[in-house]
């Protein structure tokens, strides 16, 4: 053995050594971060480069078409001819709204012959609705949503809804990315009196949340490290979360620097009923919810009153997991507390599992088992008619004070070491700067405030990059850098590092907005290219680095599912509120405790509305949705996994959706085409719904051939729906 190679490990024990003493000296553990390691690409704040001169500039319809052809001229490479029309409208249809075209989409287009005709279709799709609808998705995936909690009993967060529904309205309405990022962080330090800003802050309450954790402790922490994880993968494209028991292994990010980005939320409170209430919903409000009260603690009274001395004798004390306040509640005599304190016990005897129901009838006998059903069954009825403001789930802070955050050994909570202040990863610092000075509010830190400014600001070096590369990624199918949430050492580079950077600064430019990069991204020739390249380019250009052709992409599981109800002509567009229950497989649903985890939508309407709208059940994900790929929600998703399997053709052919959108499409094709129809009006219609297009002569031959036997509309429907053309862009 070499001796580099016998004095490397010993190396490493002597890092480690001097770790530990940092650790128990009190002193700040950390690597020193280099002047190289500054000088990473990621790191550098981006500068608009000039645009490079190309051969063929007449193919470029904008700058980014000048970036991508001189990469392409730099290797030898032609783009591909422009894809043809149809192919075009359902591919910008699809990218932008999620949505297929229509027939009088598809025949309008065609005959607007003007220059100008793909960009009034941009112009329209943009200001649909179904944009922002088909958009959130992305973001959805990336804030980790779900509409429960997830771990063992999975609850239901009934005002998760609020958050998924201000991402639609702040998409369709192009607000600004940088204040989009400012809400999401601090919506209630940035504009404190606007209840949309509150809603807002949900980004950060979308953890995975293990509520009857014994020690809530523990449960804060593991929310503060999901927070701090999401925080630096979503707005800074890095795996800080991998800095949480250690240095990073690859990455110029100490561990402490881990808790200092987490000190920015440690005064954060966690709320689950923050007021939304508009002044003229809080009138009257006030004297009901007293009325109520009321009632319900005259309820809740006599339930003290009967399980009260049983419960004392049986199991004393409160339920594991309490929070102190209902635990101070428990010390004092029943005679004692407050009615809050009253509500406080009761509520958590009613979670209580020492004590099963099934007991109650020997414990108090007949007449006193009686007695507790009828009082319950009364708390039950009032229940259902409680009063209620509208409240979300978000972010606030109590004072401005915040009480320390400490850098954890081994990222394990009780074993705290050296406190820590909130700043900036040092990476992204000037060398020798510190000491970030942060200016309190009236009710809060103002740290979050600060973090979201900083993550605004035009010459952050990560912020603009990583947007712009996920907003590229979702158009071309991949992104310039191909691991759209580590910008790190370990990330890959960029394919085109000045394309990257001229449309980071060009999003500041433009304020920020995300509708002027959509439509500066689908309207370059880069994006209108053909799928189709020469078996040259083929060869030279295996991977599409050089964005030499246009990327086949699958549809996502929402997009098939939305697909095959608007083409049957049963989607219903309407939009908002809490989510909705399509049917489950009939396997499945002896598994939802007779509708208590997928309680059936009552109406097809309901039932029909866009995928987004769907309930997010953390462990029981709807199946149409998982078996194509739907990301689980317990960590953000950069990129969603495309896989090739048997359950996804067997779903399309064979499950209760399929089936009904192809027999609704048959339906819509009868009633649309008309009585006196013939085969060739209704083949014709069929390809031009599911496909966006014209059947080819041998297709049009094929169809009518089929449907000469009989019910063979509906199977013809259902054919034409498992084809791979019906589930792919071009």
């Amino acid at each position: 053995m070499s001796p580099a190679k016998r004095t490397q490990p010993l190396a490493l024990v002597l890092a480690a050594l001097v770790t530990a003493w940092n650790f128990s000296s009190g002193a700040e553990p950390g690597k020193p971060v280099t002047a190289e390691d500054r000088a990473h690409w990621a790191f550098v704040a981006p500068l608009r480069p000039p645009l490079p001169r190309v051969k063929k500039a007449g193919w470029a319809r904008n700058p980014i078409d000048l970036f991508i052809l001189a990469g392409l001229e730099e290797n030898q490479l032609a783009p591909a001819p422009e894809a043809d029309r149809p192919t075009l409208l359902r591919r910008v249809s699809f990218d932008l709204t999620g949505l297929p075209p229509t027939p009088a989409e598809l025949d309008a287009f065609l005959a607007d012959r003007d220059e100008g005709a793909f960009a009034r279709v941009v112009d329209r799709l943009l200001a649909s609705p179904a944009y922002g609808e088909r958009w959130a998705q992305h973001w959805l995936d990336l804030a980790r949503y779900a509409d429960t909690d997830g771990f063992e009993f999975d609850q239901v967060r009934p005002d998760a809804w609020r958050y998924r529904d201000w991402v639609v309205a702040a998409l369709n309405a192009d607000l600004p990315y940088d204040r989009f990022l400012r809400l999401q962080l601090a919506g209630d330090e940035v504009a404190p009196d606007d209840p949309d800003a509150v809603v807002a802050t949900g980004f950060s309450r979308c953890y995975p949340d293990m509520v009857d954790l014994n020690d809530q402790g523990l449960r804060r922490q593991n929310a503060l490290n999901d927070i701090t994880e999401t925080t630096g993968l979503v707005f800074l494209g890095l795996t800080i979360g991998c800095a949480r028991c250690h240095d990073h292994k690859t990455d110029p990010l100490p561990q402490a620097d881990f808790y200092r980005l987490q000190a920015f939320f440690t005064p954060s409170r966690f709320r689950d009923d923050l007021p939304i209430a508009s002044s003229a919903a809080r009138a009257g409000f006030v004297t009901r919810r007293r009325e109520w009260d009321d009632r319900t603690a005259a309820c809740r009274e006599e339930l003290l009153r009967i399980e009260g001395p049983i419960r004392s004798v049986l199991t004393p004390g409160p339920p594991a997991g309490v929070d102190d306040e209902s635990a101070s509640a428990f010390a004092k005599p029943p005679a004692a507390r407050t009615p809050r304190e009253a509500q406080l016990v009761f509520d958590a005897w009613s979670r209580d599992r020492r004590l099963a129901s099934s007991v109650w009838p020997a414990l108090l006998g007949a007449s006193g088992a009686r007695a507790r059903l009828a009082w319950l069954a009364k708390l039950d009825a009032l229940k259902a008619v409680e009063p209620r403001l509208p409240q979300a789930r978000g972010l606030d802070e109590s004072g401005a004070e915040s009480p320390p955050t400490f850098v954890l050994k081994r990222g394990e909570y009780g074993q705290p070491g050296p406190a820590v202040a909130p700043e900036f990863p040092t990476v992204l610092r000037p060398a020798g700067t510190s000491a970030l000075t942060i200016a309190p509010l009236p009710h809060s830190t103002g740290r979050r405030r600060a973090l979201a400014d900083w993550l605004a600001r035009g010459d952050n070096p990560l912020s603009s990059r990583v947007l712009v590369n996920r907003l590229w990624q979702a158009h071309f199918g991949r992104g310039i850098v191909a691991t759209p949430s580590d910008f790190g050492v370990m990330g890959e580079p960029p394919s085109h590092p000045e394309l990257l950077d001229w449309l980071a600064t060009e999003c500041v430019a433009r304020g920020w907005s995300l509708k002027a990069l959509h439509r500066l991204m689908v309207s370059s020739a880069t994006y209108r290219q053909s799928s189709r390249p020469s078996r040259a380019t083929l060869a030279a250009d295996p991977d599409n680095e050089w964005f030499s052709r246009r990327r086949r992409g699958r549809l996502d599981g929402e997009e098939i599912r939305d697909a095959l109800l608007a083409v049957s002509g049963r989607l219903s567009l309407t939009s908002g509120g809490p989510a909705v229950f399509p049917e489950l497989p009939a396997e499945l649903t002896k598994l939802s405790s007779k509708g208590a985890a997928w309680p059936l939508s009552p109406t097809r309407e309901e039932r029909s509305r866009r995928s987004l709208y769907v309930f997010v059940r953390r462990n029981l994900r709807y199946p149409f949705f998982e078996a194509f790929d739907r990301p689980d929600t317990n960590a953000s998703c950069p990129r969603r996994s495309v896989t090739t399997i048997a359950p996804q053709a067997l779903t399309l052919l064979n499950s209760a959706l399929a089936h009904e959108a192809a027999s609704g499409l048959a339906e819509r094709i009868a009633r649309e085409s008309g009585a006196g129809a013939g085969d060739d009006a209704r083949v014709r219609l069929a390809f031009r719904l599911v496909y966006g297009r014209e059947p080819t002569p041998p297709q049009a031959a094929a169809a009518r051939d089929f449907l000469g036997r009989d019910n063979a509309l509906s199977h013809l429907c259902l054919a034409l729906i498992n084809a791979n053309e019906f589930i792919y862009i071009d």
